[in-house]
């Protein structure tokens, strides 16, 4: 792996097959951590919402409480437009922004969720903290990213291993991290957070072509062909076999409202 990485690029990119595949994704199967801080009333950002269709579930579920969805790319966030007016969801405002500088005030949410967003960040660090200025004293964050140290792949012919590496060298040269699942639980205490709770869950692909197809665009993009034609040659094997592994935190920011101390004159 390079540590240094040249610049910082979201690897997925905004293709119309990376908006697919993000799509894919609701709250049941990729936010299921996050149920359990959810209450009617609550006000939440999803910061790196993507397509928003996590945001939309999260919508329901706090409703009448006000969701705002957090991206920085236009196209993502016109996609969960269509969402939002196909849906008709009135409590949900999508809004582009970096998760380093976000346009809202102090203490804005009572939670605030990120779903596959860190792992791509140079300073996760920065955006932590960025989250915990937002989240309201007694508050949670929820987070949840790939553990690319954990998956299971079958068969694993070695241009299929270069090929993998090759994915993730390129998420770190591009500024990112395949490691940050790993360190979840670590970067929200330094972010000044209370844990609550951290674990790992799988994702199994049932159709291997739509992973391999998703990796190998980014792969293409950089100019890595013969990593991609390893992907889709792998994909074609009535046996392929893609699990996903992830590792998801939550915590808790401290309440301020503690007793004073009497003061004696």
């Amino acid at each position: 792996m390079n540590p240094t990485p040249l610049k910082e690029n979201y690897t997925p990119g905004h293709t119309a097959n990376a908006l697919s595949f993000m799509a894919s994704r609701d709250l049941e199967s990729h936010g299921f951590f996050l149920v359990p801080l959810l209450q009617p009333g609550f006000d939440v950002l999803d910061a790196g919402c993507g397509p928003a269709t996590i945001s939309a579930d999260i919508a329901d579920a706090v409703f009448p409480g006000k969701v705002t969805a957090l991206d920085i790319s236009t196209s993502e966030l016109d996609q969960g437009r269509r969402l939002v007016e196909g849906r008709e969801i009135v409590n949900l405002e999508l809004v582009a922004g970096s998760a380093y500088k976000m346009p809202f005030p102090d203490r804005s949410f009572n939670v605030v969720f990120s779903l596959d967003l860190i792992e791509h960040l140079s300073e996760p660090l920065k955006a932590l903290r960025e989250f915990h200025r937002v989240t309201r004293p007694g508050g949670f964050v929820a987070l949840s990213t790939p553990d690319w140290d954990s998956i299971e792949i079958s068969p694993l012919p070695m241009a299929l291993g270069r090929a993998i590496n090759a994915y993730r060298d390129l998420e770190e040269r591009n500024g990112g991290n395949s490691r940050a699942g790993f360190h979840l639980s670590e970067w929200l205490i330094e972010a000044g957070f209370a844990p609550l709770s951290n674990g790992e869950w799988t994702q199994d692909y049932e159709e291997p072509k739509q992973v391999a197809e998703y990796l190998g665009l980014q792969l293409e993009t950089a100019g890595l062909f013969h990593h991609a034609t390893a992907l889709r040659d792998w994909a074609r094997d009535p046996a392929a076999r893609f699990r996903q592994s992830w590792k998801y935190a939550t915590g808790v920011r401290a309440s301020t409202n503690k007793r004073r101390k009497r003061v004696m004159e």
